[in-house]
């Protein structure tokens, strides 16, 4: 048998030939490479089967076309999805082209079972598991069972391997961890990125032309920005997720090589538009461009030539870029229909740079924005045909890749989805609305849009290879901004398939002026639209109209482009200057006035309207009379008189009573604690252990009172005692920050364990299965049936992709947290902070109802527990409340410790009369009101066992309860059936671990009645 060695490995040559061209061949071998390779190819040989875990971009699929380049052997390919199918992967009948027959299709799965090829199931955690279980023999067993057709059972062939590759569940949109009972069967191998020597080392080879020192820059500026992103200091506060790998890099060398681009200016053109371009916000911009002049060693950003088009000789020239066109007159007429102010032609030179280079572009734009004025430019004046694809949520894979569906008469035959229509012709594709639809459609697209430029249709197609995209093909996606984090969007992984172009903000004067004298003449008109459409967005953004909205009114560049369209229409009804003004003001008030609701704003904007445009400039009293009203009625006071909890009547003296001697200051006590205490009144002032002397009834009389404040006196008992129950609440025990100082360190980290709680925490996919006798997509099996007298005429499948909204519905969380100063310290109290705040957004964003309560003795008198209600079961979560939920929970830690047991006598209070299930977080140290020596005592102490018989009580009329454990000892797990513990070296994974328990609690106890 003929071999051929692979990372040090001798692999059997297949027989069977490779299929997938030159994909992987330009694999470079580094030392992770050649290990990567050696963990897959041990198992694959021994005919196990293989699962990949990795970030995006680190080459998951690259290994297996590598593997299968190099030993001649053919790759199936297969991207699963939320609304993979069985019949997907293994197969279903279909008609034959005469009418007259059935034909059984293999799916891709079956298909290479029988001939032995390698089927890679990429992104297989974004298929339910109780699909990928259909196939379950598959990969334990080496055979698959074909209940779907004739019920033989198929032995996979010599050679057959089943891959599966998938990012990791924690930080990816729409991935779910895989359950043990099926991963246990696979070899798992964890790929990780490469280091930076590795990248280095694999430009140099892929790119030998490219200069070794900007190269190095390059990667150091891939790298840094990565480094940034997932520090959080990028991307703070924005919606959208990035990611940035060797992809980027090599699309930026191809950009290097092919246009000379040495030149610093040039080399920072083409940086910015991979490493600065993709960001919103204009800090992050800013200090994008401070590293890309460092690396350049350029003092400013450079000011490159403006673009410029040409069309000659088949190609057309946008500065130093290429595009080939296959009708010039085409061509020009486009170029001539569209106005292009410098910001969008600007834009269209970088929507060019990727076009040249074959790059996925994603155009992301704001509501107010409308990039649809500007497409032309990009997917028609190539000259191929153009196939666009709308995107909605609830669409089905089958409505953009073809079903089969009745074609002339009674005759049923595949029919091409755009998607596929557009792959076909060989033309440009267009997908907008990408944000609306969800994984279970977008991860479909993943082989399209990654080297392999191919898309597997289903069995039913009758077509077992893969449809490829043309040459001169390319693929442009549209996507609005992402306002809210309930509202979907794209993966980092998916992102990173694409070039990011944001489409720029043309609502500057200048710039609305030039669009609209592209289709007017120049002149006062002109003029005073732009100035109306910048004064009435200003009147919105302010809330001056529409405040009394739940949301403010929008007015873009569509607004100004509907009312300059009507006034072409109707231009030539217009008789003289007055004629013209007449139909410019009904222009205004159909693209503008008519929405304002309120008719007293409608009125002022249609006054202010006509007047601008009769050339007299006006400023209303109406809308100017309205802010200064919300300026007097809005605006919070900021001089907020602070409760005080003593007296001051009680402390005043004369001020001037000499200087007393400070024989017992208390530091050993209050070291390291912020001491905030009142004043004495004297010169000096004196701390938490200050006593005052009779008149300010103090020490009772003993001692002497001597200047300003006065000696401890008889350290008896009884007096320590009195003075330590009336000072130590004075010591804070806070956390000395803000809400917003917290957010800069932790807000990140926050952002990630909010994403991995909603994956926990989302809606159950439901796949329904539903036949009716209308519709447009026919299920074969339905439609023989009915042919052979067997079966009804509900032929037409609508299955349909649901998401169980009310999965929560019924649950109730009751979070129990020990304020005691015993357990404050760094690690815990902001554990139990990001724990509260990060689990708060989550559960409100999913509708579950909670509550938060505080517990100590406060006053440390041992008669008594302090319950604080930091948020109520019914209470609404919003910012607002967000930053009282942190205020009170990093402030006053100075309670003692409690009997716990005592907080579940009436547990029944925590929870509404609604709540089905009931789960209860308890987080403390449950040491008890006396911490023991050994832990063996503080388990068997009174406390404990008195709250272990609670909870055991408890859980019995089925409450749920998890305890959280703080600090080294052990003790939760003793007391609580589910628990988890803290320690100073996982503090900062609490909110993780809180989430994965509480959705763990929710999926085993909770069903919705």
């Amino acid at each position: 048998m003929d071999t051929i060695s692979i990372a040090g490995i001798k692999v059997p040559k297949s027989k069977l030939g490779n299929n997938s061209g030159s994909l992987g061949s330009d694999l470079v071998e580094t030392d992770s490479t050649i290990r990567n390779l050696q963990n897959i190819l041990y198992p694959l040989l021994e005919s196990r089967p293989v699962l990949l875990v990795g970030d995006a971009g680190v080459g998951k699929n690259a290994l297996i076309y590598y593997i299968n380049f190099k030993r001649n052997h053919p790759t199936a390919r297969f991207s699963f999805n939320e609304d993979t199918l069985p019949e997907d992967l293994i197969g279903s009948y279909r008609l034959l082209l005469d009418g007259k027959g059935f034909a059984w299709g293999d799916g891709p799965l079956t298909s290479a079972v029988r001939s032995g090829a390698s089927f890679v199931a990429d992104e297989m955690n974004l298929c339910p598991p109780h699909i990928i279980k259909r196939f379950s023999t598959v990969y334990e067993s080496n055979y698959l069972e074909l209940i779907e057709g004739d019920g033989s059972r198929i032995h996979g062939a010599e050679g057959f391997n089943f891959i599966g590759t998938q990012n990791p569940s924690e930080g990816f949109e729409g991935r779910k961890p895989l359950p043990f009972d099926i991963t246990r069967y696979y070899s798992t191998v964890f790929i990780d990125p490469h280091t930076p020597d590795e990248i280095l080392f694999i430009l140099g080879k892929l790119y030998p032309n490219m200069n070794a020192d900007i190269l190095k820059s390059c990667i150091r500026v891939s790298l840094e920005t990565e480094s940034k992103v997932v520090s959080g200091t990028l991307g703070k506060g924005d919606l959208e997720k990035y990611h940035f790998n060797i992809r980027n890099l090599k699309k930026l060398c191809n950009r290097i090589l092919a246009l000379k681009a040495d030149q610093p200016e040039l080399r920072f053109r083409e940086l910015w538009n991979f490493y600065v371009e993709p960001f919103r916000k204009e800090e992050d911009r800013n200090s994008q461009i401070e590293l890309l002049l460092k690396e350049t060693g350029l003092k400013s950003k450079p000011n490159l030539p403006e673009p410029k088009f040409e069309v000659h000789k088949s190609s057309l020239f946008c500065n130093d870029k290429e595009i080939h066109i296959t009708n010039e007159k085409t061509a020009k007429e486009i170029l001539s229909s569209i106005p292009m102010p410098l910001k969008l032609r600007e834009f269209a030179e970088k929507v060019y740079s990727a076009v040249q280079f074959k790059e996925n572009v994603l155009i992301e734009y704001s509501e107010e924005q409308d990039p649809q004025l500007i497409l032309p430019l990009f997917t028609e004046i190539s000259g191929v045909p153009l196939e666009a694809v709308h995107l909605c949520k609830g669409i089905h894979t089958a409505d953009i890749i073809g079903a089969l569906k009745p074609i002339v008469g009674s005759q049923v035959g595949w029919v091409d989805g755009p998607l596929t229509k557009g792959i076909r012709e060989g033309g440009n594709i267009l997908i907008t609305n990408l944000e609306a639809a969800g994984a279970e459609l977008v991860e479909k697209l993943n082989m399209l849009t990654d080297d392999a430029r191919a898309l597997v249709l289903p069995p039913e197609s009758s077509e077992d290879k893969p449809l490829s995209l043309k040459e001169d093909s390319r693929i442009f996606a549209l996507k609005l901004f992402r306002k809210t984090k309930s509202t979907p969007t794209i993966s980092r992984a998916f992102r990173n398939r694409f070039t990011s172009v944001l489409f720029p903000e043309l609502e500057d004067n200048a710039t609305l002026q030039e669009i609209l004298n592209f289709y007017l003449p120049e002149g006062d008109l002109v003029s005073k639209m732009a100035e109306f459409h910048t004064k009435i967005k200003d009147l919105s953004k302010k809330r001056t109209i529409g405040s009394a909205n739940l949301m403010p009114y929008t007015f873009g560049l569509s607004n100004l482009l509907q009312w300059k369209d009507h006034i072409l229409r109707y231009a030539e009804e217009s008789l003289g200057k007055d004629g013209l003004r007449e139909i410019a003001v009904r222009g205004g008030r159909i693209a503008y006035t008519n929405q304002v609701s309120d008719p007293g704003e409608r009125k002022e904007l249609e006054r202010i309207l006509e007047f601008s445009l009769s050339g007299i400039e006006i400023v209303s009293d109406f809308f100017q009379t309205l802010e200064d009203k919300k300026k007097k009625t809005l605006t919070p006071s900021t001089e907020i008189e602070k409760k005080r909890w003593w007296d001051p009547e009680l402390h005043k003296r004369e001020p001037i009573t000499g200087k007393a001697e400070l024989k017992n200051s208390g530091r050993e006590l209050r070291e390291g604690l912020e001491i905030n205490t009142p004043e004495t009144g004297g010169q000096r002032k004196e701390g938490p252990d200050a006593w005052y002397g009779q008149e300010t009834r103090g020490n009772m009389g003993q001692g002497e009172p001597a200047g300003g404040g006065g000696a401890w006196g008889y350290r008896t008992e009884e007096l320590y005692k009195a003075f330590l129950a009336k000072r130590r609440i004075l010591w804070e025990y806070t956390i000395q920050t803000s809400i917003k100082e917290f957010k800069e360190v932790f807000g990140r980290s926050l952002e990630e364990v909010e994403l991995n709680l909603e994956r926990l925490f989302d809606p159950e996919i439901d796949i329904n299965r539903m036949y009716r006798s209308e519709g447009s997509r026919i299920d074969t099996r339905k439609y023989i049936s009915f042919l052979s007298g067997k079966g009804d005429s509900k032929v037409f499948d609508k299955t349909t992709i649901d998401k169980d909204e009310e999965k929560l519905k019924g649950v109730e969380v009751a979070f129990l947290v020990s304020k005691s100063r015993r357990i404050f310290n760094f690690e815990y109290s902001v554990a139990t902070l990001s724990a509260m705040l990060s689990s708060a957004h989550i559960l409100d964003e999913h509708d579950v109802n909670f509550s938060v309560t505080a517990y100590s003795d406060r006053m440390n008198r041992k008669d008594r527990i302090d319950l604080v209600q930091v948020k109520r079961m019914d209470e609404y979560f919003d910012s607002k409340k967000e930053e009282e939920m942190f205020d009170s929970l990093r402030s006053d830690w100075q309670g003692d410790a409690i009997e716990e047991y005592q907080l579940l006598e009436q547990i029944e209070s925590y929870f509404s009369p609604e709540a089905q299930t009931k789960i209860l977080v308890m987080i403390s140290d449950f040491r008890g009101q006396r911490g023991k020596t050994e832990i063996e005592q503080e388990i068997q102490s009174r406390d404990n066992k008195r709250l272990k018989a609670e909870i055991l009580k408890h859980s019995n009329k089925n409450y749920v309860f998890l305890g959280v454990g703080l600090g080294r000892r052990y003790i939760a797990e003793h007391l609580f059936p589910d628990s988890i513990q803290i320690t100073s070296e996982n503090f900062y994974n609490m909110p993780n671990l809180i989430g994965a328990e509480l959705g763990r609690l929710i999926l085993t106890h909770h069903s919705s009645r």
